[in-house]
C-alpha cells in the first residue's frame, strides 16, 4: 500500500482520504472492476470522485484498463507482472490466468509484437453446473 501512495506523490498528487479508500478497495477486490462496481464497494465517495480518481491513477500508472469483449471497462491495481483473464459469459467472474502466450506468438510469426490484449470469454465450472 505504501508503494501505491508513493506512486500518487512522485507524480504531484496528494493521497486524500478518498483515494485512500479506493487504493485499499482495489487492493482487496483484486480483479478487474467497472466503475459502478468500484464505486459500490466504496458507498462514502461519490461516484464523480471514483470517476476522476479512477482515471487520475490510469494516468500515473496505478491502475490498468481491462477490456472484455462485453465492451465495459474494468480497472485493476497495476502489478508489474503480466497477465490476462478469463471472464465468465454468464455470471461475470473473472480469473486471472499467470501466463501469456506472447513469445510463442512471436516465434511463429517472426513479428515484434509491441502492444496486445489477450483475454478469454466462456462459462465458468459453476456456470456448467
Amino acid at each position: 500500500m505504501q508503494n501505491l501512495s508513493l506512486t500518487l506523490k512522485k507524480s504531484g498528487y496528494k493521497l486524500t482520504t478518498p483515494r485512500n479508500i479506493l487504493l485499499k478497495v482495489l487492493k482487496k477486490i483484486n480483479k478487474p472492476m467497472t466503475l459502478n462496481e468500484i464505486h459500490s464497494e466504496c458507498s462514502t465517495i461519490d461516484f464523480a470522485s471514483v470517476y476522476r480518481s479512477i482515471k487520475l491513477f490510469n494516468e500515473i500508472g496505478l491502475v490498468e484498463e481491462v477490456n472484455f469483449a462485453d465492451k465495459k471497462i474494468r480497472y485493476e491495481l497495476s502489478n508489474n507482472s503480466h497477465h490476462h483473464h478469463l471472464l465468465c459469459s454468464k455470471c461475470g467472474e473473472i480469473k486471472e490466468l499467470p501466463v501469456c502466450i506472447l513469445s510463442e506468438i512471436e516465434k511463429l510469426t517472426n513479428y515484434t509484437i509491441t502492444k496486445h490484449t489477450f483475454e478469454f470469454m466462456g462459462i465458468c465450472p459453476n456456470c456448467k453446473k
